[in-house]
Parts: structure tokens; C-alpha cells; sequence
């Protein structure tokens, strides 16, 4: 429907140009009738008739006083050749349908006056005045008469077709004044129509994106809700998991048993920091603790033991660059989730790259540090990148699947600790992830110490 109401909105606007166009065009074709043709015969013949009296009555002078003649001469001459100017110039004109006959009535009377004015001179001229007299009573007269008829009825032929020419210009704008209102009407009501239709298409988009938005809100609220219920009941089981592993550990004999006991206890004290950790942030509203430090080199190491097996079993290299000293302004248990979501995730996601390395970097940059986990695996196509962090989103690659909490998870973590996150990639080559914290002791936690105000925030996300 939108689609149909634009093209006739564009559709309207086009034929309303092409009409004032051809109105124009036309009405410029009539007026050039008007201004070339119409008018400047009106004109010349309006010339002709006045040289045709003046020529009449300095012949009628020349004749009657022959005294003066000399001087008459030369004003009945000039007399003539105006009327001769005149009528060439009008026969010179392009004609309208019907005045053919009046172009030969006028050139032939024309001929005859002038035939005559010269006969009548002549005679004046050879002193023979009653017979020059005579000769302008009974030709000169006539002729003049005739050929003044003749330039009248073509004045009058001239002037009635510059009034219907003008009165086709007005019917013209006329016609096309009101078929251009009655379009531009229609354009108008189509493009508000469009304007109405448009708003409440956004209406209803609006309304369905907040109703989307408060479900995913609730649903949120909901899974943190559950979430820390679930940290909550699942401690006391690991607390009683890690016990009884490590008092195995104590009674065991067996080497390669107490290894594997060692493992057993170290992957469940790891799962007690971030089940405690993600606790006390859901209880604090997502707050973080104003106190707390991580020592990163002591859990750089401790990632790498955790998912050995793991990534031993998977085929993957994983290894970590030189730890700088430093410490960042959260606990260890936030830090495991941060990044043991981000390893878990180049893990999983490999796939079938012939490369299998996972690399992980810190750096410092400036008042924060940079925790990066670098994979050669698949990579990830450039449109899915905006929404990897987002709540829900289920990447796929390399034909495993994941329910959208992970990275949704460091996100939350990342930037309510004062961070940020980001993710670089090249389909077939790999992908970069990254986060970023405070360092521990940076200028704002040191005029910020014990207030328990929450750290800048940082959630622009970086592609």
C-alpha cells in the first residue's frame, strides 16, 4: 500500500509537471503567433494606410500647385515608398488559414493606386493639370479607396486572430491552472494519506519494540533473580564436593590419583569463587565491590590449568603471553567468568580450522588492562558482530550452538565493573576477544576508595 501511494504521489508530481510543461509550451506558441505574425501585421498595415492618405493628398498638392511641386515631389515620393514598405512588409509575414485572398486583394489594389498615383504625376508633370485632375477623381480616388478597404479588411482579419490567440492563452492557463490545483490536490491527500499510514506503522513498530524490550527486561530480571538463587543453592553442594576432595586428596596414596584429586579440587574452588562472586554482585544490584582486587598472573595461571583438558581433548594449543604485574579493581571470581566464558567460547567454537591456537594477552592501556583471547579459528561473519554481546543472541559456528548468556554475561560483567568490551574478526582467519577493567589503584578508585560509588562507565562497544 505505501508502495502503491508513493508511485502515485510520484506519479501525480510527474504528470503535473509535464502538463504545465505542454501548457507552457503551447501558451509560448501562441504568443510568438501573437508577437511575430498577428501584431506586426497590424502594424505595417496600419503603415501602409497612413503613406496611402498622406501619398493621396501630396498628390492631390502636386496637381494644384505646381509652384511648389519640387518639394512635393519628394514628399509624394516618400509617401509612395512607405505605402510600397508597408505593404511588403505585411505580405512578407506568414499568413492564417483564410487570408491568402486578402494578401492578393491588397497587393492588387496596392498596384493599381500606385499605377495610378504615377499616371496622375505625369499628366501634372507635362502641365496638362485638368487632365491630371481628372485622372485623380476618377482612378487615383477609387484605388486609394480600395486599397484602404483592402488594408482595413486585413487589419480587422489580424486583430480577430490576435484576440482568439489570446483568448486560447487564457483558456489555456485556465485548464491547465485547475487540472494542476486538482493534482497537486491529489498529490497532497496521497502524501498525507502516506504521512498517516507511515505513523502508524512506527505506532505499531514503537509499540511492539518496547513490548519486546520489556519482555527481554523481564526476562533478564527474571534469570538474574534465578541466577542468584542458583549460585546460592549450588554452594553448599561444591563446598561439600570440594571437602570431600580434598580430604581424598589427604588419604590418597596413589600419585597419579592425587594429580587428578588436585585437579578435581582446584576446578571446584574455581567454581566457588565465581558462584560467590556473581552472588555478591547480583545482590549488590550490580554494583561491584568497591575493595576488591585481582592479582592477574595467580589466574592467567590458573585458567590455563582449568581448561588443559579441555582444550588437550579439542586439539587446541592454549597458551598465554607474558603476564605484566598488575592488578584490576575486581574480584578473582568475576575475573574467572570473564574470561573463562571467553575461553570456553574459542573452545567450543573452533570448528574444523587446521590451526587450533588460543592465545591470551594482557596489556595495559593507561588507567585500564586489556584482557584479550585470541583464536585461529573460522571467524565470524561481519553482520553478527554487533549483536555477539547481546542478550539471547545464539551465535553458530562450526556446528555448535550456544543459548546467548556467555558473552552476554562478560558484557553485563565488564561494564558494571566500569569497563568494556569488543570483539575484532576475519571470516576464515579468526576472531579477538576482548574486555577491559580498571587497574587496581587508579586515580579514580583512589578518590573514590570506601564511598562505594560505582566506577565510569565504558559501553561504547568497539568493532
Amino acid at each position: 500500500m505505501l508502495a502503491l501511494a508513493f508511485a502515485a504521489v510520484v506519479g501525480s508530481f510527474l504528470v503535473t509537471n509535464i502538463l504545465v510543461q505542454r501548457s507552457s509550451a503551447a501558451v509560448g506558441a501562441l504568443s510568438e503567433s501573437i508577437i511575430h505574425n498577428s501584431a506586426p501585421s497590424i502594424e505595417h498595415l496600419a503603415v501602409a494606410r497612413r503613406a496611402v492618405l498622406e501619398t493621396e493628398l501630396a498628390l492631390s498638392r502636386f496637381i494644384h500647385e505646381p509652384l511648389l511641386r519640387p518639394e512635393l515631389g519628394r514628399t509624394l515620393e516618400t509617401a509612395s515608398a512607405r505605402v510600397k514598405q508597408g505593404t511588403y512588409d505585411y505580405l512578407s509575414l506568414p499568413s492564417y488559414p483564410g487570408e491568402q485572398v486578402l494578401w492578393l486583394d491588397v497587393q492588387e489594389s496596392w498596384l493599381q493606386f500606385d499605377n495610378a498615383v504615377q499616371q496622375a504625376r505625369e499628366l501634372a508633370e507635362s502641365n496638362k493639370g485638368a487632365e491630371a485632375s481628372a485622372m485623380f477623381g476618377l482612378k487615383v480616388e477609387p484605388a486609394a479607396r480600395r486599397v484602404l478597404e483592402d488594408i482595413s479588411r486585413a487589419s480587422e482579419l489580424n486583430a480577430v486572430r490576435g484576440r482568439e490567440l489570446a483568448a486560447d492563452i487564457r483558456e489555456t492557463r485556465r485548464q491547465t491552472l485547475w487540472l494542476s490545483i486538482g493534482l497537486t490536490s491529489v498529490c497532497v491527500l496521497l502524501a498525507v494519506l502516506v504521512a498517516w499510514q507511515l505513523y502508524r506503522q512506527s505506532r505499531t513498530r514503537r509499540a511492539l519494540f518496547d513490548a519486546h524490550t520489556r519482555s527481554l527486561e523481564t526476562r533478564a530480571a527474571e534469570l538474574e533473580q534465578f541466577a542468584g538463587r542458583v549460585a546460592h543453592d549450588i554452594r553448599n553442594p561444591l563446598s561439600a564436593a570440594r571437602m570431600a576432595a580434598e580430604l581424598a586428596l589427604r588419604k590418597s596414596e596413589d600419585g597419579a590419583a592425587s594429580h587428578a584429586i588436585h585437579r578435581v579440587v582446584r576446578s571446584l574452588s574455581r567454581a566457588d569463587a565465581i558462584t560467590t562472586a556473581l552472588l555478591d554482585f547480583a545482590r549488590s544490584g550490580a554494583r561491584p565491590d568497591p575493595g576488591a582486587r585481582t592479582e592477574l598472573r595467580t589466574v592467567i595461571a590458573d585458567i590455563l590449568g582449568g581448561f588443559a583438558a579441555e582444550a588437550e581433548q579439542a586439539g587446541i594449543e592454549l597458551q598465554s603471553e607474558p603476564v605484566p604485574s598488575v592488578l584490576v579493581a575486581c574480584s578473582t571470581g568475576v575475573y574467572l567468568s570473564l574470561l573463562g566464558n571467553l575461553v570456553r567460547n574459542a573452545i567450543k567454537y573452533m570448528g574444523d580450522a587446521p590451526s587450533r591456537r588460543i592465545t591470551l594477552r594482557l596489556s595495559e592501556a593507561g588507567a585500564f588492562v586489556r584482557t584479550e583471547v585470541i583464536d585461529t579459528g573460522p571467524g565470524i561473519a561481519t553482520e553478527k558482530l554487533p549483536a555477539l554481546f547481546e542478550l539471547y543472541f545464539r551465535g553458530q559456528r562450526g556446528g555448535a550452538d550456544g543459548l546467548g548468556l556467555g558473552l552476554a554475561t562478560v558484557k553485563k560483567l565488564a561494564e558494571g565493573h566500569g569497563g568494556r568490551v569488543g570483539v575484532s574478526s576475519e571470516w576464515g582467519k579468526g576472531s579477538t576477544f576482548w574486555f577491559e577493567l580498571p587497574r587496581a589503584g587508579s586515580s579514580w578508585e583512589l578518590l573514590h576508595e570506601g564511598d562505594g560509588a560505582p566506577p565510569p562507565s565504558r559501553t561504547e562497544l568497539t568493532h
